[in-house]
């Protein structure tokens, strides 16, 4: 009985999570002016990798351009709160939605 239960049970829960788990990640990429394509990607390794990785090229393909020349020098900061950001996204979606 009890894991007939659990069947019923862990459909619907994990169409929930996907979804739950989309929106935000849409809601970072809005906020955060990402790659859309790129952050996905980014984020479907670290599923698959167990970890978020903060340095290399792969967080930099998900970040927009910035000028070179830009009197704002936000570029690294921009990059610690997007990797801060999609970590925590991250731990929170770890381990309850299935690996793509």
């Amino acid at each position: 009985m009890c894991n007939y239960i659990a069947s019923r049970v862990q459909g619907p829960v994990t169409a929930y999570l996907e979804a739950q788990r989309e929106k935000e990640l849409g809601e970072i990429i809005a906020a955060e002016n990402l790659k859309p394509e790129e952050t996905a990607q980014f984020i479907d390794a670290a599923f698959r990798e167990g970890s978020i990785r903060a340095s290399g090229t792969a967080i930099t393909k998900v970040l927009p351009p910035v000028s070179r020349f830009s009197k704002e020098k936000n570029h690294g900061e921009k990059k610690r709160r997007v990797v801060q950001q999609l970590g925590e996204f991250f731990e929170r979606f770890f381990g309850l939605v299935s690996k793509r």
